[in-house]
């Protein structure tokens, strides 16, 4: 759903901050529910969203109802707009989901990108990020996969598959943050990114798409085993 430009009130100038600022309002409280600092079943109220980002009630009402349409939060008669907690089977769906889109995107993007395209890659996954994984260091683990994960979404070039990638990864990646809190499992996650770039770097798609959906097809079964932990 499209922020609009809408005045406060008739008479009054259209809203000086835009269709841009509303949706890095957006942006802003999609990444707080992602990261769960905002947490499931939090109540959003207009007021509160318009006074922290200094936007319009009008312009508050239109972010809360995008949230709504993106499916991060819900309206409850009685209750109002309320985050997402979502249950283990939800979540599993989708992981599913995600499996077969992020699968796709690296087959596209074998598909577009010159071999070279991801030599800065594959060696940023040898050595240093097996340094970051011995040295345990999650939070730069994490950038790193951010970046490869980024570069497939824009290598790939579809925008459609991008804005439901983004969506899914907002919605999981605070599960897949947990199940690398596993034993071992940075290591064999490691093992997998390198899998998706050596098929990248030899041009094939089908081992691209292969290698991809097994990674996330392995972070479900974990999410799957241990829901206790992780949800």
């Amino acid at each position: 759903m499209a922020i609009a430009n809408q005045p406060e009130s008739a008479g009054n100038t259209p809203d000086p901050l835009g269709r841009t600022a509303a949706a890095s309002v957006v942006m802003q409280l999609r990444r707080r529910i992602a990261a769960q600092t905002v947490a499931p079943g939090s109540r959003l109220r207009e007021w509160d969203v318009a006074t922290e980002f200094g936007i319009p009630r009008l312009a508050a009402r239109e972010v809360l109802d995008t949230l709504v349409h993106l499916g991060f939060v819900r309206r409850e008669p009685n209750r109002g707009v309320l985050v997402q907690r979502r249950t283990i089977e939800e979540v599993l769906l989708l992981f599913d989901m995600r499996e077969v889109n992020e699968g796709l995107c690296a087959r596209l993007a074998a598909r577009n990108a010159a071999p070279t395209a991801w030599d800065d890659l594959l060696t940023l996954f040898g050595a240093p990020m097996q340094a970051i994984v011995k040295a345990k260091d999650l939070h730069a683990y994490a950038g790193n996969y951010r970046r490869m994960h980024e570069r497939l979404i824009e290598v790939a070039a579809s925008a459609p598959l991008a804005d439901l990638l983004h969506r899914l990864n907002d919605m999981t990646s605070i599960f897949g943050q947990r199940v690398l809190l596993l034993p071992d499992r940075p290591d064999q996650a490691l093992k997998e990114h390198r899998a998706v770039l050596q098929a990248l770097k030899r041009g094939d798609a089908e081992a691209a798409e292969s290698a991809r959906r097994a990674t996330i097809a392995n972070v479900r079964g974990l999410v799957e085993k241990y829901a206790a932990f992780v949800m």
